[in-house]
């Protein structure tokens, strides 16, 4: 996944060739080339750099979103976001409540993109 995610976000951020992304990065082209093959995979510090130089978050290059510019956030923490703290419903009604609001985000995101 990491392969194709990479190459997808070079060419979107357009670097017309894997020598163009190699230069940004100050790494060799088979560099860059075995990671679109998906032979070699990037040290931290060279994720970190290409995750700036693409402008997509780690998140998207590993698989883990498909919006190149979001973050994976665990479900606790936007759960704490969205009640601003513990929400003292039982578990099985916050549990309700919560496939709720992911359903409506479903909507509104399709929605969003309709209108794209």
């Amino acid at each position: 996944m990491f392969a194709q995610r990479l190459r997808a976000a070079r060419e979107a951020k357009g670097f017309a060739s894997q020598q163009a992304l190699a230069d940004a990065l100050g790494v060799a082209q088979s560099t860059v080339a075995n990671w679109e093959g998906g032979r070699r995979e990037p040290n931290f510090a060279l994720t970190l750099r290409l995750c700036q130089c693409l402008e997509a978050s780690a998140d998207y290059l590993l698989g883990r979103v498909d919006d190149p510019g979001s973050v994976a956030v665990p479900a606790a923490q936007l759960r704490q976001a969205l009640w601003d703290g513990p929400s003292g419903l039982s578990r099985e009604d916050e549990e309700e409540l919560w496939e709720d609001v992911r359903e409506y985000a479903r909507y509104r995101l399709q929605h969003y993109r309709k209108r794209r």
